[in-house]
């Protein structure tokens, strides 16, 4: 399968993102805000700012299987740094709307970043977690992802019902196959 197919399954279909689905994608983003347990930032990045932060090839979205333009949750990959040394490390974002929730919608579209993180020879996906988001981190260690460490006090929190207290960050990893190595049987 490619990056281009689209993946059909239960009652929704993953397809790649399309520029006329960022403002349902920023309007689940936003739902992810209002918890206050999803990021430190305070607002969605516009369309553009997303386009330039985001590798394009690893943003998609499930969508109805009945209404191609209804999207349920949408999963990307940015790089960590910007050094070229760690070209395939990448951190992951997942966001489900609350609507879609429990209908494996997360599962899939995580199981499509890893794939296509793959076929783009990326080494390693890192998700950055708040400890309190156990959904999160429940869905990445069921993907085989491992907890590799905490950062205390990472940022202070400057919206939400934690406004003004410092927040800690849980670190989780998945190592892919290195490129040009043939995964361990």
């Amino acid at each position: 399968m490619t990056a281009n197919d689209t993946t059909r399954s239960k009652d929704f279909v993953l397809r790649p993102f399309r520029l006329e689905d960022y403002p349902q994608m920023k309007a689940i983003y936003e739902h992810g805000l209002e918890t206050g347990h999803a990021t430190y930032e305070t607002k969605a990045l516009t369309l553009e700012q997303f386009q330039r932060s985001k590798i394009a090839a690893s943003v998609f979205v499930a969508v109805e299987a009945d209404d191609d333009s209804k999207i349920l949750g949408w999963v990307s990959a940015a790089p960590i740094s910007s050094r070229s040394v760690f070209h395939g490390v990448v951190e992951d974002s997942i966001y489900i709307h609350p609507d879609a929730r429990g209908r494996g919608i997360a599962g899939a579209l995580l199981d499509k970043l890893i794939e296509v993180c793959q076929q783009l020879h990326k080494w390693a996906i890192h998700a950055w977690i708040f400890p309190e988001n156990e959904g999160s981190a429940g869905l990445h260690i069921s993907r085989g992802f491992q907890k590799v460490g905490t950062y205390s006090h990472l940022a202070k929190m400057t919206y939400g019902e934690l406004a003004g207290q410092w927040r800690d960050t849980a670190v989780y990893e998945l190592l892919l196959p290195k490129p040009g190595e043939k995964p361990a049987s």
